[in-house]
């Protein structure tokens, strides 16, 4: 068995997933090979499926094979014979673990986050709009970087905070080559797009963050920033909870909507969220990362006061 640390919880696995931090904490998930019987009856064109109820949920992906995550302790795989280890481990990374911390009460946003004056700041959007790259550039600026497309929140009205997922970033070679690396150095995350694997290991927050901003991305001229009222970041924000990536099923189980709904409410009133326009052009992605990091060091006093909020709510970096 293999062991790791990721989103706070020690990992004990019968799979290699390379992409994780080694650790020999004691095991909060197990990861084991297995049998699913019970497959997804219903198959989208793709021939993908999920089902899910109060304590199991299971994702099927065409050649690639099965995952059932239960009561957020257990993550059945069952591999289609010749899948690709890659795109096994991207299902495994990816959407069972995105079901296992929403089992285990998370907020499972799609973002990316680095880490800022001992906070942690997310940027969200929808696939493809640069969170990735935006994280990347500000690691590359001396931010340490915490989660990529997949971030986890323990949402509390006193304070939130961001568990550090795991240190690898997801990017497309025109991405990597801005940054001043070599896209063909870096390992294909995927035999059917381009997109790299780009390690993170130094320059990585292994600490249990408070959740300082969400910045939603957007397309325009620019860049700009423009701080939202708590009922406009509300509607913003639900889309970009990852669970959508289900359609909407994993809201029917039990209480889920209600629980979601409460969840968005409650970051928004004690978050901070912006919207960051910008365009999408990579030259223009040193200006707005320069005005990320312009527009968080406006914020005098933050840090101080940041401090005794996390503080007085127990939000002390570490393992939960």
């Amino acid at each position: 068995m293999y062991s790791y640390v990721a989103y706070g919880l020690g990992i004990q696995s019968e799979l290699p997933l390379p992409e994780l931090g080694v650790g020999e904490a004691a095991p909060d998930v197990v990861l084991r090979l297995g049998k699913v019987d019970r497959t997804p009856l219903e198959l989208d064109a793709q021939g993908d499926g999920f089902w899910a109820t109060a304590d199991e949920a299971c994702r099927s992906l065409a050649n690639v094979g099965t995952c059932l995550v239960w009561r957020g302790r257990e993550i059945i795989v069952d591999p289609v014979p010749g899948a690709d280890e890659r795109v096994l481990r991207l299902s495994i990374l990816g959407p069972a673990f995105a079901l296992l911390l929403h089992q285990r009460g998370r907020f499972v946003l799609h973002a990316s986050a680095v880490e800022s004056a001992g906070g942690a700041v997310a940027f969200t959007g929808g696939s493809g709009w640069g969170k990735s790259t935006l994280a990347a550039a500000l690691h590359a600026r001396g931010c340490a970087l915490v989660a990529d497309d997949l971030t986890a929140i323990a949402v509390s009205p006193e304070c939130s905070t961001v568990f550090p997922g795991f240190p690898q970033l997801k990017l497309w070679p025109e991405a990597v080559a801005s940054l001043g690396e070599a896209p063909e150095a870096l390992p294909q995350i995927h035999p059917d797009f381009d997109k790299r694997a780009r390690r993170a290991i130094r320059g990585f927050s292994y600490r249990r963050l408070p959740l300082r901003r969400i910045y939603l991305l957007g397309e325009g001229p620019g860049p700009t920033i423009e701080p939202l009222q708590p009922h406009e970041a509300l509607i913003a924000l639900m889309p970009h909870w990852y669970g959508f990536r289900f359609g909407d099923r994993l809201l029917q189980v039990g209480e889920a909507a209600a629980s979601h709904f409460r969840q968005c409410a409650t970051l928004v009133n004690s978050v901070s969220v912006h919207r960051l326009i910008r365009p999408r052009q990579l030259r223009a992605l040193g200006d707005v990362a320069s005005l990320v990091e312009d527009d968080l060091a406006r914020e005098r006093g933050f840090d101080d006061a940041l401090a005794v909020k996390a503080a007085a709510a127990d939000c002390a970096p570490g393992r939960r």
